[in-house]
């Protein structure tokens, strides 16, 4: 599989870890990467350091031609929507794409109660928009990637097989302190690892097929007057958290 990811490798370590794994797989060419969401340089830089890729700033002007011209055969979004959106706007033909975001819902996470997943709230008319797609596309909401929590031994077993990444993991667990989270709530979460291994493993995901839409603020609504949406409902969380971990060792070794 000819894969793009488009992501805001840099602050979660989830995006970090996505990106290893495809890296890793065996199924999976990585062709392009592309950053989004602001501070590209950084992003870029530590994409470059993961993978053996293309990878283009988000703000590039040349990141339509570059999509168009490598031909992925299958779009990653892990991060807000708004490169994807550019594309289809500028008429970019994109091959099926697969998002982490969204949330249908309720959730409690990071010691609050969330209606408004980050990938959404950071661009809902893009994620709007992406949802418009003429392919639907598969949404991997923030409901379902709760179940692939780490658990601190699956944890010690990622930083172990990959030490780079140790310093973001400890960031991100101090950065959740400083947000209050309770200590037995503190975790890393597969978010977007979970949507990176749904594409080569199907089946990890129970999927149905949704009419959706994004409200102006980020959440996201079932209505009669939205896009049709193939929507993760549920997920096989030891399955796929194992499937990541593996991945990850495998790049490693």
């Amino acid at each position: 599989m000819r894969l793009w990811i488009d992501t805001d490798v840099g602050d979660d370590p989830d995006d970090a870890i996505a990106l290893l794994c495809a890296a890793a797989s065996p199924a999976i060419e990585l062709v392009g990467v592309s950053t989004v969401d602001g501070d590209h340089d950084r992003r870029a830089a530590l994409a470059h350091a993961i993978v053996d890729a293309p990878v283009f700033a988000g703000d590039a002007p040349e990141l339509g031609a570059a999509v168009a011209e490598l031909a992925p055969e299958a779009f990653l979004a892990i991060g807000p929507l708004t490169n994807v959106a550019a594309l289809v706007t500028d008429g970019i033909t994109l091959p099926p794409i697969t998002v982490m975001g969204g949330v249908l819902g309720t959730v409690h996470h990071w010691g609050h109660e969330l209606t408004v997943e980050h990938n959404f709230g950071r661009d809902p008319a893009a994620a709007r928009r992406t949802l418009q797609t003429h392919d639907p596309p598969l949404v991997v909401p923030l409901n379902v990637t709760l179940e692939v929590r780490l658990s601190p031994s699956e944890l010690h077993r990622l930083v172990e097989a990959a030490p780079a990444i140790r310093r973001n993991v400890d960031a991100f667990l101090d950065l959740q302190g400083q947000f209050g989270v309770p200590v037995d709530e503190r975790a890393v979460f597969l978010h977007d690892p979970l949507a990176l291994v749904a594409l080569v493993e199907p089946t990890v995901l129970d999927v149905e097929q949704r009419v959706l839409d994004v409200e102006p603020d980020g959440r996201l609504v079932e209505t009669d007057e939205g896009s049709t949406t193939r929507l993760a409902v549920g997920v096989d969380a030891r399955r796929a958290i194992e499937l990541v971990l593996s991945l990850v060792g495998a790049d490693v070794g």
